[in-house]
């Protein structure tokens, strides 16, 4: 793997690039890291200095994993994935795959995904590429015991 800063608080690597960040793991052949600059604020005041603003992942594809606060795994694939660390927003372009472990399953070639809100748009600008999505039944409840029938007493 190698690594050139090429603009001041750009910089990108090149090669088998491996990344992980808590419970995020990428992989891809290039990763350019966007940081914020020294002294930077966001909007609610806090310092974000140096601090990772964006990501963008390319290859064939590109591997972004991760494991929720609900515990389950989301794995998405794409030829180019953006990740917008300071809003929560991916952008997936270019054979996109998204795999929400148990749950549901997209396919298309373009889907933009807020990790915060779990809202999704899929598709492309003219509405002509296809999508695939498969979302699976919620489980049903187990059935509650019939209540044990009581014999009437005399009267």
């Amino acid at each position: 793997m190698q690594s050139s800063a090429t603009a001041p608080g750009v910089t990108t690597f090149t090669g088998n690039v491996r990344m992980t960040r808590g419970t995020m793991q990428a992989t891809a052949a290039q990763a350019k890291l966007y940081q914020h600059p020294a002294k930077a604020k966001d909007a609610q005041g806090r310092d974000v200095s140096n601090e990772v603003q964006r990501v963008v992942l390319t290859g064939k594809p590109a591997h972004l994993e991760e494991v929720g606060d609900d515990g389950d795994r989301v794995t998405s694939e794409a030829e180019r994935i953006d990740y917008d660390a300071d809003t929560g927003v991916v952008v997936l372009d270019g054979n996109v795959s998204v795999v929400r472990q148990g749950h549901s399953e997209f396919h298309g070639q373009h889907m933009t995904y807020n990790t915060q809100t779990g809202a999704m748009e899929s598709g492309d600008a003219n509405g002509s590429a296809p999508v695939h999505v498969i979302i699976q039944p919620k489980a049903k409840p187990a059935p509650k015991p019939a209540a044990a029938a009581t014999p009437a007493g005399d009267a």
